[in-house]
């Protein structure tokens, strides 16, 4: 095999890896798509609480909250918790635990390792004062990817979401989008969303807002 035969595969396996993490990082952090709602078996809601979890509500090198930001938000949720709960309303709480050695990898560079299987801080902030009804672990951004979340949501006959946690740009945002393409109304809690990037969060929020999200 000549030296350039040699050049020409490493550009192809270097390209064809390129690609591969791309769709990978795509897959994790995108809305996903699924089968549709039926509004008119549903009206009740409930309030869902994305990823309040030790490791990202924690300070880390490349991630620092603003001071008494996240005790602000958190003790909203537990207010709003403690609310819905008094109504009748299912309270679920999501974790993000990312599935897979190649994404765990991706992860464990690109994000401190924050999420991974290895971290030890996939629990839920013990700040959170309140017992979900539900407490689903998922593997991307998107809650609605769960099957186990699809299925307690048409248990409880639920097709209004009140959407919390964070962070807004990325599985807040995301989720919303898989909600409203599988038929939810998705309303946003707005502070009670965190976002470690307040100005993207912004745009976001105006995103959200244009596509039906209240």
């Amino acid at each position: 095999m000549s030296i350039w035969s040699v050049v020409g595969l490493v550009v192809l396996m270097l390209a064809l890896g390129i690609g591969y993490t791309a769709q990978r990082l795509m897959r994790l952090q995108g809305p996903t798509q699924g089968e549709m709602i039926d509004q008119e078996r549903r009206d009740q809601m409930a309030l869902l609480v994305l990823d309040i979890q030790e490791d990202f509500t924690r300070n880390t090198k490349a991630r620092q909250w603003p001071a008494a930001y996240v005790e602000d938000r958190i003790e909203r949720i537990n207010r709003l918790a403690a609310e819905a709960q008094k109504q009748g309303m299912p309270v679920i709480t999501t974790r993000l635990i990312y599935e897979g050695g190649y994404t765990n990898f991706l992860i464990g560079l690109l994000e401190e390792g924050l999420g991974t299987k290895a971290s030890g801080g996939l629990a839920l902030d013990k700040r959170l004062s309140f017992q979900p009804d539900a407490d689903i672990v998922k593997s991307v951004g998107d809650a609605l990817s769960s099957a186990e979340l699809g299925d307690f949501l048409k248990k409880h006959n639920v097709s209004n979401l009140r959407v919390a946690g964070l962070d807004g740009c990325y599985c807040v945002k995301n989720t919303a989008l898989g909600a409203l393409a599988r038929g939810y109304t998705v309303e946003l809690i707005e502070d009670a969303v965190l976002s470690i990037d307040p100005k993207g969060w912004e745009a976001c929020r105006g995103e959200l807002a244009e596509k039906g999200v209240f």
